[in-house]
């Protein structure tokens, strides 16, 4: 289905921004819908394509929130699995991610925006040069181990980490994980998975070090002459 997706050039979907969620392919989103404009366009979405693209409101939003603020041009698309509907109109769906899409144009703005998008092929890791199954474990070794550090033990239930390929492993973490929404966006501007999967190793790697030395720097036994 994905391959049939990026074989498209372009399509008209709509689009859902927000100012502080970075979605990724081969996760899962829940949103509670509640703003008329969006429960509108979940209800014409489940009567169609059943598929939303989620994308970054840029800086400034807050002046422009119910008009149509800039958006970042990279996002993703998503389908609906799950909708509820709740008795006063608001509804909670669940979306999986599809595909990395490039915002082209917009085609309509109210009451909901639809723009017209091209679907994006991501670089495979070069399996002549990267052992997915090493670096799997390497990279589920580190997750824990920082999980674990800053105190998150519940880190198998939140993330189902052996059962899913490294590109998802990889997303998931990225989408859970205490770093800014510009960096986040910056991990899925990346079209290559080696390059997404190097930088989000570095992130996690420097995280380390950095509790490591707040720790040693607790331990150090206060001078008096040091002031």
């Amino acid at each position: 289905m994905i391959k049939n997706l990026q074989n498209k050039k372009t399509n008209e979907i709509p689009i859902f921004p927000l100012p502080n969620v970075v979605f990724f392919p081969k996760t899962l989103l829940p949103l509670h819908i509640f703003e008329p404009r969006y429960r509108e366009m979940v209800a014409d979405s489940l009567n169609s394509s059943k598929r939303i693209a989620m994308v970054l409101l840029k800086k400034g939003w807050e002046q422009d929130y119910f008009g149509n603020p800039d958006v970042h041009e990279i996002g993703c698309v998503g389908e609906i699995q799950y909708s509820e509907k709740l008795d006063d109109g608001r509804l909670n769906i669940m979306l999986y991610g599809l595909s990395r899409v490039k915002i082209l144009k917009s085609v309509r703005e109210k009451p909901y925006r639809i723009a017209q998008v091209k679907y994006l092929k991501d670089n495979n890791f070069d399996h002549d040069e990267f052992n997915v199954n090493n670096e799997s474990e390497n990279f589920v070794s580190l997750v824990q181990r920082y999980l674990s550090e800053i105190g998150v033990e519940n880190w198998e239930d939140l993330l189902k980490l052996h059962s899913h390929s490294l590109e998802s492993i990889m997303n998931q973490v990225a989408s859970i994980l205490d770093i800014t929404t510009l960096e986040k966006q910056y991990l899925l501007r990346m079209g290559s998975l080696e390059t997404r999967y190097e930088q989000l190793t570095k992130i996690i790697q420097d995280k380390l070090k950095a509790l490591q030395i707040a720790k040693i720097v607790k331990s150090v036994p206060v001078d008096p002459r040091w002031n």
